[in-house]
């Protein structure tokens, strides 16, 4: 009897271990991007603050497929059905917040003593920021014979740099809320400041004196001194911000939040603010070049809406393609009289043309692949767009045709362009473990230069940064 009931309960013991609970599925697949707290890392919070209203199957969805255009993977072949369920339950738990406010904030403030007047070495209107994602570092390169002048541990960048009007300084926000800032004349870090425990993006002013960081967790807007890296005031009663951005010519921030149809202007000095009703949460936008509109949409649809922000209303909505449009990724251009601004569609292979202010689409283009980033610039005749596989498509402006590619290593993906200032040459990321940037010819579309990087995620230029 002894023997047969050892028998019995020591496979049933080991059927038992074999079912690991949420939490602990959790630790193995998830923690190390999405923090073991759940706060965020290299990717977004996992926390009901965080989800809005997005269902359990969406969650599960998003867990089992991936998602588009992120480094999210699908985990379909890896868990089970069950532990995907046990994974969204978890997920749906409170987590464990701590305070975040300006004594917080303080206690994690750093600056160093600036080295004024010095003149820079090289041009610092070709100067590029090279995120690399698979170091977490930033850095520093002279796009005249791109040489890396240095490089800084920067941590998980999302939004990329934003350099100061003076193009002197340049700010970094990191996934988990640190906002640094580096002196690019002497390279090196002169100040932080952990805006939260995790945060978005960042905007400066039109006069380089604030910074506007939307937060994610305690969710929010936070303003920042930017020459001191100091806190000025949290805006923390207006729900997630999804995107903050600065329009240059009216002296104010304009942020869009992410559960909410509608839109925060600040005013970079007084800081006061109007909202504007949008339609739709604008998870995407980008502002037009009289700053007059922005143009938005939300992750989950595709339609498009045009915001006037002077008469502080909706005035156009029309629908592009079956997926989300990434609008903040698009190119503008002049051809002909009138303004155009292009971009691909996450998840599909469509690349859709918009011409401004008659806010007519004039194209919709299909490509080889569903891409991320358009790019262009007013000296070149094409744009230049990825396709989420190894070739970069290029677009005639004036035909609105494919008329050419470039493909700078079969079988390795090919993603975001940029252009040195005058548009000679285009600077292309193979986003690889063992990646490279790449440069080209704009012209004769000939490879001349490749520089070893760890998935470079983006290069971003201190004159063609947009916003």
């Amino acid at each position: 009897m002894k023997r047969l009931l050892s028998a019995v309960f020591i496979p049933a013991m080991l059927a038992g271990s074999a079912f690991a609970s949420g939490e602990e599925l959790y630790g193995k697949h998830c923690a190390s991007c999405h923090h073991p707290e759940r706060y965020g890392l290299s990717a977004p919070p996992l926390i009901p603050e965080y989800f809005g209203i997005k269902k359990d199957r969406e969650l599960a969805s998003i867990i089992t497929n991936g998602l588009d255009a992120t480094q999210m993977p699908g985990f379909k072949g890896v868990l089970s059905e069950n532990e995907i369920k046990e994974i969204v339950a978890f997920i749906r738990t409170p987590a464990k917040m701590p305070a975040w406010g300006m004594e917080e904030m303080l206690s994690t403030w750093e600056l160093s003593m600036l080295e004024e007047g010095r003149e820079a070495p090289y041009d610092l209107e070709n100067f590029f920021m090279v995120v690399e994602g698979g170091t977490g570092k930033v850095h520093f390169m002279d796009g005249a014979g791109f040489d890396v002048l240095g490089s800084v541990k920067a941590g998980a960048v999302h939004g990329g740099p934003k350099f100061s009007p003076s193009l002197r300084d340049a700010y970094v926000v990191s996934r988990d809320g640190w906002i640094t800032k580096y002196d690019i004349v002497n390279l090196r870090e002169v100040g932080r400041l952990r805006a939260g425990i995790s945060a978005r993006n960042l905007a400066i002013s039109s006069d380089g004196k604030r910074l506007a960081v939307a937060t994610l967790l305690p969710e929010g807007l936070l303003i920042m001194d930017a020459l001191t890296m100091k806190p000025v005031k949290i805006f923390n009663d207006i729900g997630a911000v999804s995107s903050v951005y600065a329009l240059k010519g009216s002296g104010r921030f304009v942020a869009a939040l992410k559960d909410s149809p509608e839109v925060i202007l600040v005013d970079e000095n007084t800081l006061e603010t109007k909202s504007i009703a949008t339609g739709q949460p604008m998870t995407d936008f980008f502002i037009e070049p009289q700053e007059r509109y922005i143009i938005g949409t939300s992750r989950d649809g595709s339609e498009i809406t045009v915001v006037d922000l002077r008469e502080g209303k909706a005035v156009k909505s029309m629908k592009s393609g079956a997926r989300m449009p990434h609008l903040a990724s698009a190119a503008v251009w002049s051809q002909d009289g009138a303004v155009y601004a292009a971009f691909p569609h996450i998840g599909e292979p469509l690349f859709s043309v918009l011409r401004l202010y008659d806010w007519e689409l004039v194209a919709e283009i299909k490509m080889k692949g569903a891409g991320f980033f358009a790019r262009t610039h007013e000296y070149i005749p094409h744009i230049w767009v990825d396709t989420n596989t190894d070739t970069i498509q290029l677009i005639d402006k004036k035909t609105l045709k494919v008329v050419g590619e470039v493909t700078p290593e079969p079988g390795k993906k090919a993603m975001h362009i940029e252009f040195t200032k005058e548009g000679s040459f285009a600077l292309v990321s193979i986003w690889e473990e063992d990646g490279a940037v790449v440069v080209y010819d704009s012209r004769s579309l000939k490879p001349i230069k490749s520089l070893p990087f760890k998935k470079p995620v983006g290069k971003y230029n201190a004159t063609n940064k947009k916003f």
